[in-house]
């Protein structure tokens, strides 16, 4: 396969763990930038003149940009705080004729001590949150033996405005296009392997014993003797180590060590070993090539049968060509057949 393919897989694939955080916060806004939208296609007309009783009533919905008339009391207003610090005032606009009576909220804190005046306001209709409502409960009696109704469950959010249609609508189709992006990044392979032919590489070349491996572990429980769990788990790009048994079983091993850190302090260390342990009779093709990513890596494909009969592949990544050069002579000389990186070594001729 072109290399320039293999290595664009492989960084799409690789990025994975990100596209799933995308997808995360895209969820998470999605309906605020949805609401937004469906805000904007209510008030397709601007504002829309309505009275106090309409509101008070019900007669009017929330999401809804309107502009109303009445008598602003701002002495008569609940004070909203946050940390302590005066934040807004919700007043009652008064409808002195009708005998209705519709909240206001406002950041305009500093008329709180403002005498009472009529007042044309515009603003978004918005459900009491449950601390609103019930303040207004409580007051309902008072305001009723005054001669007033009200509503508890709708308020008027003053100088707010829906948003824009365009704007709305570009969002959502942003979000869309970036969580399909995210989404395809799992038709991609998380590693992107390429055959690639046996290199020259000078004798004095420096080989680095330090490897990685990618494929699915099963948990040692106890070394000596060894014994496995059931336990199997996925390892990307972990460090690891090689050891040929005297049966020429190859054996790939990782000691995990999971710290668990609470504001940079460490509160705890689990430490745990996993294998991968090929037998001879279990491999299908050794070959060596490229893992190929953001940077290409030499590595040594092996793929195998498992112990009930399931094809898998574990990638064994080398630091640099020589030490990968070095890996393939020493199973060579292990008498195992390993392809020239041209084409895979398969069926029963993988051993000699």
């Amino acid at each position: 396969m072109n290399e320039t393919m293999l290595r664009w897989e492989g960084r799409i694939g690789s990025i994975k763990g990100l596209a799933i955080i995308a997808l995360i916060f895209l969820v998470i806004f999605f309906f605020p930038a949805f609401e937004n939208l469906t805000t904007a296609l209510k008030n397709t007309t601007g504002s829309q003149s309505v009275t106090v009783s309409q509101l008070s009533s019900g007669q009017v919905g929330t999401n809804q940009y309107v502009t109303v008339s009445g008598l602003a009391s701002y002495e008569l207003a609940y004070i909203e705080k946050e940390d302590g610090v005066k934040k807004a005032i919700i007043y009652p606009l008064i409808d002195q004729n009708e005998g209705f009576i519709i909240f206001v909220r406002t950041t305009h804190a500093e008329l709180e001590t403002a005498p009472d005046v009529n007042v044309t306001i515009s603003g978004m209709t918005t459900s009491s949150a449950s601390d609103l409502k019930s303040l207004i409960d409580d007051d309902m009696a008072d305001i009723n033996s005054a001669g007033f109704q009200t509503s508890s469950a709708l308020y008027l959010e003053e100088e707010k405005k829906p948003a824009q249609m365009g704007t709305s609508f570009l969002i959502l189709a942003t979000m869309a296009f970036a969580g399909l992006v995210s989404i395809a990044t799992f038709f991609f392979p998380t590693t992107a392997f390429g055959s690639y032919p046996i290199q020259q590489v000078p004798p004095d070349a420096l080989v680095s014993k330090a490897i990685k491996a990618t494929g699915m572990f099963q948990q040692v429980k106890k070394m000596e003797p060894l014994e496995f769990g059931k336990t199997r788990r996925k390892f990307e790009n972990s460090v690891a180590n090689l050891f040929v048994m005297e049966d020429r079983t190859l054996g790939i091993y990782i000691h995990f060590v999971y710290t668990h850190r609470v504001y940079g302090i460490q509160v705890s260390k689990q430490e745990t070993d996993w294998m991968i342990m090929v037998k001879p009779a279990q491999v299908i093709a050794l070959e060596p090539g490229k893992v190929y990513s953001w940077r290409d890596r030499w590595a040594v494909s092996v793929r195998l049968r498992d112990a009930n009969s399931r094809e898998q592949s574990v990638y064994i990544i080398f630091e640099n060509l020589a030490s990968q050069v070095n890996f393939v002579n020493y199973l060579r000389e292990k008498g195992y057949a390993v392809s020239s990186g041209q084409y895979p070594v398969t069926g029963g001729q993988a051993w000699s």
